[in-house]
Parts: structure tokens; sequence; C-alpha cells
């Protein structure tokens, strides 16, 4: 470490050696030491062996600014102030504060990243924007979508996109597996949106002797159920006014009327820790396990309770409570149970002659 006036007085040889080795020592070094050079100029560097930082002397010779550390990079205290355009360069993508734009510019596929490894990044590859929370094995969401302040007007998400006259299918969510396999979309044109494919359910509570203790199905996939009670969610250990929760069981009788929905499956262990949860499908798509207690299946019959527990038939009474309409010819060779594709619908039916 080496500082010095840079001023070569007039001297004996040694002394002028001396002198100029010191001089050059200096300036070798970078001026380093722990407390700053006692004589200073305009846009001298100083290496700062206390804070492991360098730094530049200003135009007015009156402050230090900093600029790296000793390590190499850049130093980012408030003395910090860049006043043109910076390029971070990466090992393939580079980054881009753009003074004209006002804009930190991110090439195709540099990534912003957030949280530990790759819990967040955000990133754009030249076609798609993605939000991606990664595959490192991390459970949660890829988002919270916050806009709190106890009032109705704090609203969520407006997706504007498609045709300006809405002309076409437009389309605003697309779902997929996590294996990218598309699942469905929520679409809109001309003023009507539409769900596809589309089954809704409400949240069921089964018996206790029949809620697995884990995510498993507490029963077979079509099973149709029925009421025995309802309840209300809670909301500061008062019930709410409209979320009804359905206490359900398997139908027990033909014709029911109390029956709800078909099973779906389970919701136990979901983000909100439930533990008895499961869905009974009531509206669009799915299927009805039936037996022949009605006789064979035609497209357009209704299905009801039969007198098997769980278990659907054709409906033959006059009027019948029902829970779909079969969307396809089902015969029987005996008295075994099918799975009918149905389109659900809870309503009063009569059957055809």
């Amino acid at each position: 470490m080496a500082q010095h006036d840079y001023v070569i007085a007039n001297q004996s040889g040694s002394a002028f050696r001396a002198d100029l080795n010191n001089a050059l020592a200096a300036s070798v070094s970078t001026n380093s030491g722990s407390s700053a050079p006692s004589t200073t100029y305009s846009y001298m560097l100083w290496a700062d062996s206390t804070n492991n930082v360098i730094k530049l002397r200003n135009s007015a010779n009156n402050a230090w600014i900093t600029l790296f550390t000793t390590a190499g990079g850049l130093d980012v205290d408030a003395a910090s102030n860049f006043n043109e355009d910076v390029t971070f360069t990466g090992a393939s993508y580079n980054l881009v504060w753009d003074k004209s734009d006002n804009a930190l510019e991110f090439a195709d596929n540099a990534k912003c990243t957030f949280g530990a490894g790759t819990d967040l990044s955000i990133y754009h590859d030249g076609t798609d924007n993605f939000l991606s929370a990664g595959n490192d094995g991390r459970a949660g969401y890829v988002s919270y979508i916050l806009n709190e302040g106890n009032n109705a007007d704090r609203y969520g998400i407006r997706i504007k996109i498609g045709a300006d006259d809405a002309s076409g299918t437009n389309y605003a969510i697309t779902f997929a597996d996590g294996n990218d396999t598309y699942q469905g979309a929520i679409t809109f044109s001309g003023g009507t949106v539409t769900y596809g494919t589309f089954t809704a359910y409400h949240p069921c509570i089964v018996p206790d002797t029949d809620n697995p203790s884990d995510s498993s199905n507490a029963y077979p996939y079509g099973t149709l159920l029925e009421t025995t009670s309802i309840e209300y969610t809670q909301k500061n250990g008062a019930n709410t006014e409209r979320g009804i929760r359905y206490k359900v069981q398997k139908t027990q009788s033909a014709n029911s009327r109390k029956v709800l929905g078909a099973y779906g499956s389970s919701m136990n262990g979901g983000p909100d820790g439930q533990t008895n949860e499961h869905q009974a499908l009531v509206l669009g798509d799915g299927h009805i396990l039936v037996n022949n207690a009605g006789g064979n299946i035609e497209i357009g019959d209704g299905i009801c309770s039969s007198a098997t527990a769980g278990i659907g038939q054709k409906a033959t009474a006059n009027p019948s409570m029902i829970i779909g309409i079969a969307q396809e010819a089902v015969t029987f060779t005996g008295s075994e149970t099918k799975l009918v594709a149905v389109q659900y619908g809870l309503q009063q039916f009569i059957p055809w002659t």
C-alpha cells in the first residue's frame, strides 16, 4: 500500500529516485491505503483497503465516489451513480439499463429471478412471456395477486386480449397439465365468454367413516351423492352469508329427491389444508355410475338414483329427479355397473315415451 502527493521536489539524486519510486508505487497500487490520500486531485483513484472498494475523486475534488468492490463487483451503496447506459453481460444473454427509455431491458431468454435457486423466474423467449416457479420440487402458488384494502373496489385481474370487436375465438386463458398437454380454455367471441371443457362442482363433506386420511378418493368416480344437511363456511368465527357447504352421503333410494351430484375427486391436502373436502360434480361434462335397474340407456335419457347406494339408473318414474342427461347409449348384459357419459344438471324430468 502506498500514497503520494505526486509532487517531485528538487533534491539530491538518491532522494529524487526514492521520491519518484514512491510516486510510482502509489500509482501502481491505485493510492491504496486504510485512509484517503492527504493530497487529492480531481478524478484521482483510491483503493480503500478498510472498506475494500475502489473510489474516484469527483470533478470538484471535494468528495469520493464509490465505483467497485476490490473483488470485482459493482458497488451498490448510495454513492454509486451511473449517468449513461449500462450493459450487464451474461454468459448467453445481456441486461441493459437504457437511459433514454428509462428502462431496465432484458434480452430474450435473460431471466429476472427471485428467491433461492429458481423459486420465481420472469422472462421472454422471443415469442411468449413466462412467469415460472421452476421445477425444483418446491410446492405452492406460482403467484398471488394482491389488491387489499377492505373494500369491494379492490379488483383482481382484467385480461385485455384479442380482436377489438371481439370477433373470432379469442383465448383469454388456456390450461395445460404439468407436461404442457392442453386441457381446456376460457374464450370469448362477440360478447359471450365460453368455458371449455367445463365441469362445475360443489365442495362437499362426506361421512367421517368414508373420509380418507390422505388425498385418496372417498368413492369411485361417478358415484351419486345426496345431501344430508348443509352448513356454511366460517369467517372470523361466524357463518358467511352465502358459503354453503354440503354434507353428503351416497344416494340411498331410487329416484331420490335429495340427489346433489356425482362424486368427482378428493380435495384433501389442498392448498388451504383441506381435511374433509370432496367434489360433487353438478354441471357440465362428466359421468355417472349406472346399473340396469331402469333398462338400457339411450342418448337423451335422464339419469336418477337407483335403489343401490350411490348408483344411478335410467329414469323411468314420472316425474323423476335426475342429475344428468345421458350422452351415450349403454347396453347392459347383466347386473354390471357402468360409467355413462352425461351432461350434469339437477332437474325434474319426464321420461321419454
